[in-house]
């Protein structure tokens, strides 16, 4: 019995692949915690008895209900959740955060299940929200939040505007007053709660000798504005991370006490400056690869400023596999994406990492509004290319989404898209259906087309074998697919896809059983 809530959600498709700590509930836990207030965490991907699990939880001191969501699959899964604590206990009230909440709070907010909506950086803020509803206090001021009174949403969040215009590399986003403040000094934040999960529940992925496996968030924001991503629109332009000397208190934390030998970074850009990283790669050299750790966030022309030396401490410090956003194989599409990189340095630094026994995963992108048909072929020569020069690595292709606020949001709906008008319209925007469930500018044979490719890239090359490590039906499918999809890939044939349809057959059964 708790007197916070948290929810994780169901994924959806994802979760079939493996389920990952909810580490913003354990961020958003560890204020509340930290002082002393009673909490819980409860993982719909884990629960075998949700209802009951909800039911357990409450009681007649428990004040609110927090819900996290992401933008596509899990705002259904998260609005189901929404449904039944608000039939089941009516009196406790919902809290919305997390990426889409922060992207549109007042569409959110709208919704007439959800009371609150915290945006952006959610610590300090739900604690507070927490603290004034205890104590019958008033919410005006609470910078950060959306809420309804007598049937009028309120608003003390501020709102974030994004101007188009890129000059010097960069992209305009500022606020309004009200916003709640951006966490500069990570380091004031206590430690994660990790004593409120199981942690036996949570894998990345499948370690060769079985040790369990963790994710570890050690920054926030990204220096980069890169046109189509969120990250720009997030965390306002602005990179923070926790210190070197606190990142490694956070591994040996995980390494000690919770017998983690696999960590996977999950930042938006891990480096930070140079000298963190090497700070960093110094600290982790000490587990003599007894540890092993890949990072979500590295750009190649990080990677490129290492020196030779600075390279063999990276595979020295545990590098087991590095993911790396290239986007596009097409210079002119490249300078679209204000990527601030050119095709040659991910030539250099893909054959400089060629020489270490280190899983390279490159992520493109296709289906951007005005490619050609000739430059998606661009993308997938340059995949072929990457993965030639470097037999330990692979390509995962993914169709383009527009994330609002974006300035490719907005050439997406100048283009045709039909931005969803209200919450629970946004479930279907996803890399793999969204075009099929909303007006755009492709044509249906052409929709057809990116979604082949996408799917084959998942299956093409051997080398993303672990990743379907967690489940037996994706790693049986794997094995038996790869070579088709090798064949496929290898030659162009992206047409006759009836492997689309067999996919959503096995999960449905899958769903049955």
């Amino acid at each position: 019995m708790a007197q916070i809530i948290l929810i994780q959600p169901l994924t959806g498709s994802w979760d079939e692949m493996s389920i990952r700590m909810p580490e913003s509930l354990l961020a958003v836990a560890s204020v509340p915690v930290a002082k002393g207030y009673d909490v819980q965490i409860i993982d719909q991907r884990c629960s075998r008895d949700f209802n009951s699990d909800i039911d357990a939880a409450v009681c007649e001191n428990t004040i609110i209900f927090g819900i996290t969501a992401i933008t596509g699959e899990q705002i259904r899964h998260a609005l189901e959740v929404t449904r039944l604590v608000k039939r089941r206990h009516p009196t406790v009230p919902v809290c919305w955060g997390g990426v889409h909440a922060t992207l549109l709070p007042e569409q959110t907010i709208a919704h007439p299940m959800i009371d609150f909506v915290v945006v952006g950086d959610g610590e300090n803020v739900f604690c507070e929200l927490f603290e004034r509803l205890r104590d019958g206090l008033c919410l005006d001021g609470l910078h950060g939040l959306l809420y309804k009174k007598d049937g009028e949403i309120l608003s003390s969040a501020g709102r974030l505007e994004v101007k188009q215009n890129i000059k010097g590399g960069r992209y305009s986003v500022s606020r309004k007053d009200g916003m709640a403040d951006v966490i500069t000094d990570m380091d004031c934040l206590p430690p994660l709660p990790y004593h409120l999960l199981n942690m036996d529940n949570y894998s990345v992925f499948d370690t060769d000798d079985g040790t369990r496996s963790a994710t570890l968030n050690t920054s926030r924001g990204c220096p980069h504005c890169c046109t189509f991503c969120v990250d720009p629109i997030i965390n306002e332009g602005i990179w923070r991370g926790f210190s070197a000397e606190r990142v490694l208190e956070k591994v040996n934390l995980l390494y000690d006490t919770y017998q983690v030998r696999m960590i996977y970074f999950q930042d938006d850009y891990f480096p930070g400056s140079k000298q963190r990283l090497l700070n960093i790669l110094k600290g982790l050299e000490v587990y003599a690869r007894k540890l092993l750790w890949g990072t979500l966030g590295i750009r190649a022309d990080s990677l490129a400023a290492l020196n030779n030396e600075e390279l063999d401490l990276l595979y020295r410090s545990g590098c087991h596999s590095l993911e790396i956003g290239i986007e596009t194989g097409s210079t002119r599409i490249l300078n679209m994406l204000n990527k601030g990189e050119t095709l040659d340095v991910m030539r250099s630094t893909n054959m400089r990492l060629a020489r270490y026994a280190i899983k390279v995963k490159y992520t493109l992108i296709i289906g951007f509004p005005g490619e050609t048909k000739s430059e998606v072929l661009e993308t997938l020569n340059f995949a072929e290319e990457l993965e030639r020069v470097n037999p330990n690595a692979y390509c995962l292709i993914f169709n383009f989404l527009p994330i609002v606020n974006t300035p490719f949001f907005n050439e997406a709906v100048s283009n045709g898209f039909g931005a969803p008008k209200n919450l629970s319209d946004w479930e279907h925007m996803n890399f793999d259906t969204w075009m099929k469930h909303y007006q755009n500018w492709a044509s249906p044979s052409m929709v057809a087309w990116l979604q082949a490719i996408s799917f084959v890239s998942y299956f093409h090359n051997r080398n993303v074998r672990y990743k379907f490590s967690g489940s037996l039906l994706l790693h049986i499918a794997f094995i038996c697919y790869q070579p088709v999809a090798a064949w496929r890939f290898r030659h162009r044939l992206f047409g006759w896809f009836i492997e689309m349809k067999v996919k959503n057959w096995i999960f449905a059964i899958k769903k049955l059983l």
